[in-house]
Parts: C-alpha cells; sequence; structure tokens
C-alpha cells in the first residue's frame, strides 16, 4: 500500500478482530477498555487501544504494526488521543519507530514513561 490519502478511526467490531486476528472476547466494561478500528483508505490496518489505570489513561501502540509507516501511525494516534481525557500516557510498542510516533504527537519521556503534556 502506498502511502493513504484518508485514514479514519472507528469504534472496533467483532469482525474486525478477525480480520486483525485478535481476540474478540475482551469484557470491556471492567477495564474501561477502549478500543479503535484503524483503517487506510477504507482498509483495515490496525487498532488502538486504552484502558484507564487509576486516574491516567494509557494508549497502547502494540497492534498498530511500524509497517504501516510514521506517517499513518501518527495520523492514528493523534485522532485517537484528541477524543480522550487527560492525564494520558502510552506504552510504545517496544521499538524506536514507536518512540519517534509518540514525540510527534506530544508525548514526552518522564521518567520512563511517555506523558502527553497538554
Amino acid at each position: 500500500m502506498g502511502e493513504p490519502h484518508v485514514v479514519t478511526l472507528r469504534a472496533t467490531r467483532d469482525t474486525d478482530l478477525d480480520t486483525l486476528h485478535r481476540n474478540p472476547h475482551h469484557d470491556t466494561s471492567a477495564t474501561g477498555l477502549v478500543r479503535r478500528t484503524v483503517r487506510a483508505d477504507g482498509e483495515i490496518v490496525g487498532e488502538l487501544e486504552s484502558v484507564r489505570e487509576g486516574e491516567v489513561i494509557v494508549v497502547s501502540l502494540d497492534a498498530l504494526p511500524a509497517e504501516l509507516g510514521e506517517a499513518v501511525r501518527v495520523r492514528a494516534l493523534r485522532l485517537f488521543v484528541d477524543t480522550l481525557p487527560r492525564p494520558v500516557h502510552a506504552k510504545p510498542a517496544g521499538d524506536a519507530a514507536s518512540v519517534a510516533v509518540l514525540e510527534r504527537c506530544g508525548f514526552r519521556r518522564v521518567d520512563g514513561e511517555f506523558h502527553r503534556l497538554d
């Protein structure tokens, strides 16, 4: 896939999880889990998740593959984070590319964790 023109998010459906080969049987009521399917030019390409941990919302990039490229990942994360209450922390997927995406979206490393400062 070349550089997409449109990156969108939608509430994740069980059929999206089938496409992404992920478990559709999470109990979102107990954990405050929020899932959004990421689409690029209408094609399902990944997923973003957040969960409330005490007073903080934590975002995970684990299901947003680095192969998508930084531009798609940044667009998707910005869309997602803009919908979340503050404060927001993030967990990178464990690679340098994820750290770059977080930094481009306004996250900064503080004591080993990534925080959105606005």
